[in-house]
């Protein structure tokens, strides 16, 4: 179509450039080899007649770019890749090559070898750059975003990042395909969510005997990968419904004194895995910026390598977008589990959350959420009502090479009807307290994934000690 065709003018940018690769000792070797390349009577051998360096060559490759003359400028690349297979010139001549002459994915080929021969920065962006023209010209959006990020990583100045950046966007806005990806690793004084303390005691109460070892707290190093695939199966102006299938991988590794406080536990044993499948339909109202959405899921949860429970989960959401520096949003969901044990374990959870977030005139957020579930069970421990509040401050000016936001998190559960060696008078109440630093360097990244450090403590305090809890994590 003509507008893809409009893409590869920019190719024709290359000429411009490779005039001044031109070297006046080399005008005259140029100009009898043009000759040369369009007299129809010469013969074969005042042809061969006519040798040209590497330099030369690659003069007069830019040469009959400039002037039209693609299927020459890809002849001439050919004999430069005979001297040289990994000749990273010879690799961009050729894709600009065959993008002027309509061969595209020929072109997007060459230019992905030219990206992976050459070592200089500028000519990494020149060849990525290039490959993503040529990728969306192929129709090709998702390998366009691809190249495009590799392009940003070599980006000789901020404004073409900039540009780069909103040709992204666009893509991404014209692909029915998304991606997420994130992972982290995250040393843990305490891994397993166990007991501060071997000695049980229920409401200031000792027993005898001690908690066995997996049931205190286990440190060594929390692993996960979380990754989310989505399509867009129908988007307008106002509305938009989206599939997505979502895969979060949780591994442990327990270290040495892990290992002799519990020697019967495997890391195998504390693996956990999430999966699931969802549908969102979400439509804009009332004002810029603001939305209602419905979703539903069905997923399953494995730990220790065995089947937990699956679920089927139904969700709606409202975000009011107040002005340009509030917003604030209301989600609620209803998710019934089915337990792989035994139907006494089943489930069924109401969830509430509320948040607000405002920007304060210079610059910096501050955001609050309040989260409230019910869990009902024939199983009583699973009997639960629970509230947390999240507070956020976040900065708006990095702090050295980092962009800072601090958090607290408060918390209380309530399990009316708790069982801990016998039935505990009055149930189960824990209260927890958590803090956290999270500290972004997006000066760090590499073709747009860039790191983040959070450093988290805090402590949950129970009626059963079983429940005492302490954590000091740092997370990459």
């Amino acid at each position: 179509p003509a507008e893809r065709r409009s893409d590869l003018q920019s190719a024709r940018a290359l000429r411009a450039r490779m005039q001044g690769v031109l070297k006046p000792q080399t005008l005259a070797v140029v100009c009898v080899a043009v000759a040369l390349s369009v007299a129809p009577h010469w013969t074969r051998a005042q042809q061969n007649a006519v040798e040209l360096s590497l330099p030369e060559a690659r003069a007069l490759a830019a040469h009959a770019l400039s002037n039209g003359r693609p299927e020459l400028a890809s002849k001439i690349a050919g004999g430069l890749l005979e001297a040289d297979p990994r000749s990273t010139y010879g690799h961009y001549v050729l894709a600009n090559a065959y993008a002027e002459m309509g061969r595209i994915r020929e072109g997007r080929q060459a230019a992905s070898r030219a990206y992976r021969y050459s070592t200089i920065p500028v000519q990494k962006f020149e060849a990525a750059e290039l490959a993503a023209r040529l990728s969306y010209a192929e129709e090709r959006p998702t390998l366009t975003q691809l190249w495009l990020r590799r392009a940003v990583q070599h980006a000789p100045s901020a404004q073409i990042e900039a540009q780069l950046a909103k040709d992204y966007a666009k893509v991404r806005q014209q692909n029915p395909f998304s991606f997420s990806l994130s992972g982290g690793l995250r040393p843990s004084t305490n891994v397993n969510n166990g007991a501060d303390t071997a000695q049980q005691v229920i409401d200031g109460l000792p027993f005898t005997g001690q908690l066995s070892g997996s049931a205190q707290a286990l440190s060594g190093v929390i692993g996960s990968i979380d990754g989310i695939v989505g399509y867009r199966l129908r988007g307008t102006a106002t509305s938009r419904m989206d599939v997505s299938a979502r895969v979060f991988v949780q591994r442990i590794a327990l270290d040495s004194a892990a290992n002799t406080t519990a020697p019967d536990v495997r890391n195998s044993d504390l693996a956990s895995t999430y999966g699931e499948i969802a549908l969102n339909q979400q439509f804009a109202i009332g004002s810029p910026g603001s939305s209602v959405d419905v979703n539903a899921a069905v997923g399953r949860y494995w730990i220790g390598g065995n089947p937990n429970y699956g679920f089927v989960r139904l969700g709606a959401g409202h975000q009011w977008q107040m002005n340009a520096r509030t917003a604030l949003t209301l989600n609620s969901s209803v998710e019934q589990r089915f337990s792989a044990r035994s139907d006494i374990y089943d489930s069924r959870t109401l969830g509430v959350v509320a948040g607000a977030r405002h920007t304060l005139g210079w610059g910096d957020s501050v955001s609050v959420s309040l989260n409230l579930l019910n869990t009902a069970s024939d199983f009583v421990n699973s009997r639960v009502s629970a509230a947390a509040v999240r507070m956020t401050y976040s900065f708006a000016d990095q702090i050295g090479p980092a962009l800072v936001s601090v958090g607290l998190v408060l918390g209380r559960s309530d399990y009316p009807d708790y069982v801990a060696v016998f039935n505990v008078p009055g149930g189960k109440q824990d209260r927890s307290a958590y803090a956290d630093v999270n500290i972004f360097l997006p000066d760090m990244d590499y073709a747009g994934f860039a790191p983040t450090v959070r450093i988290r403590a805090g402590r949950t305090q129970s009626n059963v000690s079983r429940f005492d809890t302490r954590e000091i994590s740092v997370a990459v």
